[in-house]
C-alpha cells in the first residue's frame, strides 16, 4: 500500500532535486566566470561535501528530537531562506562579489540538505508498506535519475539562454514550491501518537521522546544498530566493498576512458553519461514492474544484479569499439539501479521504525566517507595503471562484494527473524 503522503514526498523531493541541480550549475558558472579560476570554483563542491558530512554527524540528534516531517519542512524552508539571501546579494552586488559569502551560503544550504536524505529514506517505509515499499523506492530512484539526466542537460542551456541570475530565480521558485508540497506530508506514526486510544500508540516505535540520554549517546545509537544488526551490517559491508570500484563510473573516469581507450573527443563523454542515465531509468522501471517477483528472495536478486554488472564491466574494460562501449554503458545502468533499489528497501525494513532515521544518517556518513576514500584510491590507481585496469579492478571488487553477500545470505531468508535492537527513542 502506498499512502497519498508518499506522492507529496515524492513530488517535493523531485522538485527540490531539480532546484539543487539548477542552482549548483548556476553558481559554478557564475563563480568561474567571475574569478576565471578553476581552484576557486573547486571550493564549491568542497564546501558542499564538507557541510553534508558534518550535517550527517549531527543528524541523529535532530532526527531523534523532531518529527521527520518537521525536519523535512525546516530543512527545505531553511534552504529557501538562505538561497533567497544569496540571490538578493548577487543582484544587489553585481561586481566585486565576495566569494567567501557565496561559499558560506552554499555551506549553509548543504548543511540543511544533509538532513533531507536520511529523513526521506526513513519516511518512505512509513508511507509505503508491503509490495508498495519496493515500488515506491523504484519510483524515487527513477525520478532521481530523470532529474539528473534532464537537469544537467537542460540547466546548461537555460543558463546560457537566461544567464546565471535569472536561472537562480527559477531555482528559488522551485524551492518555494517544494516547501509548499512538503507541508502536505503526514506521517502515520505521528497520527497514531496523537491518538491515545490507538493500541499502536503505546509501542516503542511511537513513544514520545521524553527520556533522552546524552548527545553522545544519541550520536552513537545509529552506529550501534548498524554494527549489531546482522542484516544492516552485511549490507553495508557489501556496499562498501562494491563502492571501491563503483566510483570508476564517475564522470572524470569516463572522460579518461573515452580519451585513453576509445580515442574519442569530449562529446562522447556526454553520450556515455546520457546512455548510463537511460539504463538506470530503465532499471528503475523494471523494478517497479516486477515488484511481486523481486519481493521474495530480494537479497539474492540483488546479488544476481551485481554479478551481471561484473560481467558487463569486464567486457566494458576490454572493449575498444566506441559504439559497443556506449551500449555496454547503458546496459550497466540497469543492474546497478536494480541492486541499489533492492539494497535501499532491505535497509529500510531491517531496522526498527523509531531508529531508522538515525540508522539512515549513519549510513549516509559511512557512504560519504567510503566514497571519498575510494575516489582518492581509484584516482591514484588510474594514474598508475590506466583505465582498463581500473575497470578490471572494479569488476574484481564487486565480485568480492557478491561473495561476501553470498556468505551472509542466510540472514536474509524469509523465515529468518530480523535482529532488531531495543528501540530507545521515538525518532519521530
Amino acid at each position: 500500500m502506498i499512502r497519498r503522503s508518499f506522492y507529496y514526498l515524492w513530488g517535493s523531493q523531485t522538485i527540490s532535486n531539480a532546484a539543487d541541480i539548477i542552482y549548483m550549475l548556476s553558481v559554478v558558472v557564475l563563480v568561474f566566470s567571475s574569478s576565471n579560476s578553476l581552484m576557486t570554483t573547486i571550493l564549491i563542491p568542497l564546501f558542499r561535501l564538507s557541510a553534508q558530512v558534518i550535517s550527517g554527524l549531527v543528524a541523529p540528534i535532530v532526527l531523534g528530537r523532531f518529527r521527520l516531517t518537521q525536519v523535512l519542512l525546516f530543512s527545505q524552508f531553511g534552504q529557501f531562506i538562505i538561497f533567497t539571501l544569496l540571490l538578493l546579494y548577487l543582484w544587489i552586488v553585481p561586481e566585486q562579489r565576495s566569494f567567501l559569502f557565496i561559499f558560506v551560503m552554499v555551506f549553509g544550504m548543504s548543511f540543511l540538505d544533509g538532513w533531507t536524505n536520511p529523513a526521506r529514506n526513513a519516511l518512505v517505509p512509513r508511507l509505503a508498506t508491503g509490495e508498495g515499499l519496493m515500488r515506491a523506492n523504484g519510483m524515487v530512484a527513477v525520478s532521481d535519475q530523470v532529474v539528473k539526466c534532464a537537469g544537467w542537460a537542460l540547466s546548461g542551456m537555460i543558463v546560457a539562454w537566461l544567464g546565471s541570475l535569472n536561472t537562480l530565480a527559477i531555482a528559488s521558485c522551485c524551492y518555494l514550491v517544494a516547501v509548499t508540497v512538503t507541508s502536505f506530508i503526514r506521517d502515520p506514526l505521528d497520527q497514531r501518537e496523537s491518538n491515545p486510544e490507538s493500541p499502536e500508540s503505546s509501542t516503542d516505535a511511537v513513544k514520545p521522546a521524553k527520556e533522552k540520554g546524552s548527545h553522545w549517546k544519541e550520536l552513537g545509537e545509529g552506529w550501534k544498530i548498524i554494527w549489531h544488526n546482522r542484516r544492516i551490517r552485511s549490507l553495508m559491508i557489501v556496499d562498501s566493498v562494491d563502492s571501491i570500484g563503483g566510483v570508476s563510473w564517475l564522470g572524470v573516469f569516463i572522460l579518461a576512458y573515452v580519451s585513453q581507450v576509445l580515442h574519442r573527443d569530449a562529446s562522447w563523454w556526454g553520450f556515455m553519461n546520457a546512455s548510463f542515465f537511460s539504463g538506470t531509468i530503465l532499471g528503475g522501471l523494471i523494478v517497479v514492474g516486477l515488484v511481486k517477483r523481486l519481493q521474495k528472495n530480494s537479497f539474492l536478486y540483488m546479488l544476481g544484479a551485481l554479478l551481471v554488472y561484473v560481467l558487463i564491466t569486464i567486457v566494458f574494460a576490454l572493449n575498444t569499439i566506441p559504439v559497443a562501449a556506449l551500449v555496454l554503458f547503458a546496459v550497466s545502468g540497469l543492474p546497478v539501479q536494480m541492486a541499489g533499489i533492492i539494497r535501499r528497501t532491505l535497509l529500510q525494513t531491517s531496522a526498527p521504525p523509531a531508529q531508522l532515521p538515525k540508522v539512515m544518517a549513519g549510513i549516509d556518513v559511512l557512504t560519504n566517507l567510503a566514497f571519498g576514500l575510494a575516489l582518492l584510491f581509484m584516482g591514484w590507481y588510474a594514474d598508475r595503471f590506466g583505465m582498463v585496469q581500473v575497470y578490471l579492478l572494479a569488476a574484481a571488487m564487486t565480485t568480492i562484494a557478491v561473495l561476501i553477500g553470498w556468505w551472509y545470505r542466510r540472514d536474509f531468508q524469509e523465515d529468518e527473524p530480523i535482529d532488531h535492537p531495543t528501540a530507545t527513542g521515538a525518532g519521530i
